[in-house]
């Protein structure tokens, strides 16, 4: 087979995990961030249009060639599999999967335009491309990019009309906090002021916004500060999706110099789930209707999802439920879910008994508070 390749890059929200992945732009044109050390050793350029359309008609080849094993009774796996196996370099693999995954798993639902900050590129190339996909895939339903807040903020409405028209459906944005204090202490580059009059544009252009929250950057300091102004900025907004993220001091990341500059301390587990009870605690459901999510195994509770019209008090609730079990139990779960359960404390009894005996010798032993902190940390700084 011809070599089929299309470039991938190395991030996509969780929610997209079964969508496409289209290079347009490569790395981030900020890259400031303290937290973040994905791009550091990389410089930001953008993909030329043409280049962007080449990589679409590479991703239509292998939709079409897959195709080709669809029978009346579902896939032929072992001629799928047959041709996989005659591809000879990583990036075909890759991609072959990537493609025959969107077809599969993502019922050809959805394309995710990369890398950190697509929506700074020229609103003209920008709408070219997207509507390049929709011809070439017309079977997408939804096409979805990465934006920061503060060129949201700078686009204007009549190239969110044409983006729109265009084909695009969704922005991704990490404001990560709505505190002016914690956006400066971590470098995000943006202000609260930005990020309510970016995020209005979208609104109003008839496209979602999926904004990301991350409990626990402020660190103890301004932890009170992280979920007030943050939950400000959702009710002056009024995202489609707001997606928790709790926040883990990363091994060799630039927030490491902040806290050793002073002033900044990380905060623990458990305060960071009271973090997010007060966020909620401050949305007003009369402006607010999104949702809250949180689609990551980084959050201590993963069931916190609801509507922030109606599910508020019940989020609330679920929160406190576990906030007044013994200590103990607390302690049980948060290693179990550390190490990477995936449900409920409710569950527990579903680990196997060898595991749950490692999980309670540990919640047990661990009496020291800060070894206990260093001890979840340790498996917390594997996650993104």
């Amino acid at each position: 087979m011809e070599e089929m390749v299309f470039q991938i890059g190395p991030i996509r929200p969780p929610s997209e995990a079964n969508s496409l992945l289209l290079r347009v732009t490569v790395n981030c044109p900020w890259n400031r961030c303290k937290f973040c050390m994905l791009y550091k050793k990389y410089d930001f350029h953008t993909r030329s249009v043409a280049e962007v359309k080449k990589d679409i008609d590479t991703m239509a080849e292998l939709r079409d060639r897959i195709l080709q094993y669809k029978t009346a009774n579902g896939w032929d796996i072992q001629a799928i599999n047959n041709e996989y196996q005659t591809l000879t370099t990583d990036d075909q693999r890759w991609c072959y999967q990537m493609v025959f995954r969107w077809m599969t798993e993502g019922d050809c639902n959805s394309i995710f335009l990369q890398d950190a900050n697509t929506m700074c590129l020229r609103a003209d190339w920008l709408a070219e491309i997207i509507r390049y996909v929709r011809v070439k895939l017309p079977e997408i339903k939804r096409i979805t990019s990465y934006g920061r807040a503060n060129t949201l903020a700078k686009i204007t409405p009549e190239d969110y009309k044409m983006l729109k028209e265009a084909g695009l459906d969704r922005i991704h944005s990490g404001y990560e906090s709505g505190s002016d204090k914690v956006l400066a202490l971590i470098e995000k580059g943006c202000t609260q002021e930005e990020q309510i009059i970016g995020g209005r544009k979208v609104r109003e252009a008839g496209i979602e916004l999926s904004i990301y929250f991350m409990p626990g950057v402020g660190g103890r300091e301004l932890s009170d500060d992280n979920a007030i102004e943050t939950a400000k900025v959702i009710n002056a907004v009024n995202p489609n999706f707001v997606r928790l993220r709790t926040f883990v001091l990363r091994t060799g990341s630039l927030m490491e110099e902040v806290r050793d500059a002073g002033g900044w301390t990380e905060d623990t587990d458990m305060n960071k789930l009271l973090e997010i009870r007060k966020l909620l605690a401050h949305i007003d459901p009369t402006k607010a209707n999104g949702r809250i999510t949180s689609d990551h195994i980084i959050n201590l509770l993963q069931e916190v999802n609801g509507d922030m019209d109606t599910d508020l008090p019940w989020m609330l609730e679920y929160i406190d439920s576990f906030l007044a079990l013994p200590k103990l139990e607390q302690r049980k779960y948060q290693m179990a879910r550390r190490m990477g359960f995936p449900l409920d404390w409710k569950q527990l009894w579903r680990m196997r008994k060898s595991d749950r005996k490692i999980v309670e010798d540990l919640a047990k032993n661990i009496v020291d508070e800060k070894d206990w902190e260093k001890k979840l940390h340790t498996y917390m700084d594997h996650y993104i």
